[in-house]
């Protein structure tokens, strides 16, 4: 469900005459993970999408991942990359 939902999101903002550069990061209770960059620290994950220069940038997280996890990534980002950050929940949270 969650992943249609980023789909058609997606499409829409794609139709509004911008671009669908839009970066999808995972924030698990375990691990962030960015493309091909998984890591138990926000570190490696902020230095990939500043590698990758998206425009946007969406968060999905679990219920489950502890609020401070969610900050660290969210300020590292803003300290280093002026991209649009949106975010949300998984109905259910992946595996790692």
């Amino acid at each position: 469900m969650f992943q249609r939902t980023f789909l058609v999101s997606a499409l829409l903002l794609a139709g509004c005459g911008g671009t669908s550069d839009i970066l999808q990061v995972q924030i698990l209770p375990s691990e962030y993970i960015a493309g091909a960059v998984k890591s138990p620290l926000a570190t490696p994950v902020v230095d990939e999408v500043v590698r990758l220069n998206p425009r946007n940038v969406h968060i999905s997280m679990c219920r489950s991942t502890p609020n401070a996890k969610v900050m660290q990534f969210n300020l590292e980002l803003q300290a280093r990359h002026d991209a649009k950050i949106t975010g949300g929940f998984y109905e259910n949270c992946p595996e790692t």
